[in-house]
C-alpha cells in the first residue's frame, strides 16, 4: 500500500480517536449512579450558560469547544461541586463513587493531576491545616489555573473570606501571568469589596437591572425593609432562597423589599429560571461577571447564597438561612 495512503489512514484514526485541537473531552465512570444528570458551569465565565451531562448506566461523556485554559465545575445531584481544569486539545478521565464523591479521580492532564493531590493532602485536615496547604500550593505553582480556583475556593467563597491573603497570592500570581485577564478581574473585584457589618450604610453605587431601569443604593434604602439575596440558576438551595423572599415580597404587599443578584454569565439563562420558577416584580441585576459583578463586591457579598438585610437604610443581618431570614422578616 502507498506511504501516502497509510499515513493519511493514520492520520484520520488518530483524529476520530482522539480530540481536536478546538475541544476538550471528559469521559467519566460513576460507581453506584446508574443514571442522572450532572451541571456543568464555568466560574470564569468561558463556558457561557449551564451544559448538562447525561449519565447513562454510570458512563457519561461531555465535550466542550475550548480555546484556551478554563475551570469547569460540575455540580453533582447532591450539590457536590467538582472542578475540572480544561485545555484545548486534551481529555480527561473521571473515576470515582457516587458515594464517595471526594475521592474522585480527575486524570490526564497535570492541572488536573495537581489538584487530585491537593484534595488527597486536604482531605482529613483541619480547617487550619487546609488554609495553610492551599497557601502553599498557590505558592508553589502560581503559574498553574488551579491556584486561581484554589484562591476563589479555599480564601474567598466562604464565610469568612480572607482577603488579605487572597490579595497576596494573587499579586504572585499575576508576578507569572501577566497577561490574565481573569486574575486581573478578580484582583480589582477584591480591591472594590466593601465590608458590610451591623448597622452599615449601603456603600454608593449605581447599576441597572435586567430590564434597563437604573437601581442604586438609595433603592435599596428607602425601603422599610430591603433583602438583597446573591443566586446563581446552578446553585438550588439559592433559587430557593430567592423564591422565599419574592414570595414573602408578595405577602407582604411590597413591605420588604426583594432586590436580587443573579451571579449567571448569562441574562438569558437568569431570566429562564425566574420564568421558570414564575419570579415576579423583583428587581434583578445580572451584569454578567458572576462573582466578579460590581455590586456583589461592593455589597461585600462572598457566597452562593448570600444575603443582606436592609431596615431604616442600615444592615441589620447578612448571611443568613433560608430559615433565619423567615424567622427575622415574618416577625
Amino acid at each position: 500500500m502507498n506511504k501516502t495512503i497509510i499515513a493519511t489512514l493514520l492520520a484520520l484514526i488518530m483524529v476520530s480517536c482522539g480530540t481536536d485541537s478546538r475541544h476538550f473531552e471528559i469521559d467519566g465512570r460513576l460507581l453506584n449512579l446508574n443514571q442522572g444528570e450532572f451541571y456543568v458551569y464555568s466560574p470564569d465565565g468561558n463556558l457561557k450558560g449551564i451544559d448538562t451531562i447525561k449519565v447513562q448506566a454510570g458512563r457519561f461523556t461531555y465535550k466542550v469547544e475550548c480555546k484556551k485554559e478554563m475551570t469547569l465545575m460540575i455540580v453533582f445531584p447532591n450539590f457536590t461541586e467538582q472542578p475540572v481544569f480544561a485545555a484545548p486539545g486534551k481529555s480527561v478521565d473521571i473515576k470515582g463513587d457516587a458515594s464517595h464523591l471526594k475521592e474522585m479521580k480527575v486524570k490526564g492532564t497535570k492541572p488536573n493531576e495537581l489538584m487530585n493531590q491537593l484534595r488527597e493532602q486536604i482531605a482529613n485536615a483541619s480547617p487550619n491545616e487546609i488554609q495553610k496547604y492551599a497557601r502553599q500550593f498557590v505558592e508553589d505553582h502560581p503559574e498553574s489555573i488551579v491556584s486561581t480556583y484554589v484562591v476563589r475556593n479555599f480564601f474567598l467563597q466562604k464565610e469568612r473570606p480572607d482577603f488579605a491573603t487572597a490579595r497576596q497570592l494573587i499579586n504572585l500570581m499575576l508576578e507569572h501571568q501577566p497577561e490574565n485577564n481573569s486574575l486581573k478581574s478578580l484582583q480589582q473585584s477584591i480591591n472594590n469589596r466593601t465590608t458590610l457589618t451591623t448597622n452599615s450604610r449601603i456603600p454608593k453605587f449605581a447599576a441597572y437591572d435586567i430590564n434597563g431601569k437604573p437601581v442604586n443604593n438609595a433603592t435599596l434604602s428607602t425601603a422599610g425593609t430591603t433583602v438583597v439575596v446573591a443566586w446563581a440558576s446552578w446553585h438550588y438551595n439559592s433559587i430557593s432562597m430567592l423564591q422565599s423572599m419574592a414570595l414573602l415580597q408578595k405577602e407582604t404587599k411590597g413591605e420588604v423589599k426583594v432586590v436580587n443578584i443573579c451571579l449567571d454569565y448569562s441574562r438569558a439563562e437568569c431570566r429562564r429560571i425566574l420564568n421558570s420558577r414564575e419570579i415576579e416584580d423583583v428587581i434583578t441585576i445580572c451584569d454578567g461577571k458572576s462573582i466578579d459583578g460590581d455590586v456583589y463586591n461592593l455589597l461585600g457579598m462572598s457566597n452562593i447564597p448570600d444575603n443582606i438585610v436592609i431596615e431604616n437604610g442600615k444592615v441589620t443581618a447578612t448571611n443568613l438561612t433560608i430559615e433565619q431570614l423567615n424567622k427575622k422578616l415574618r416577625k
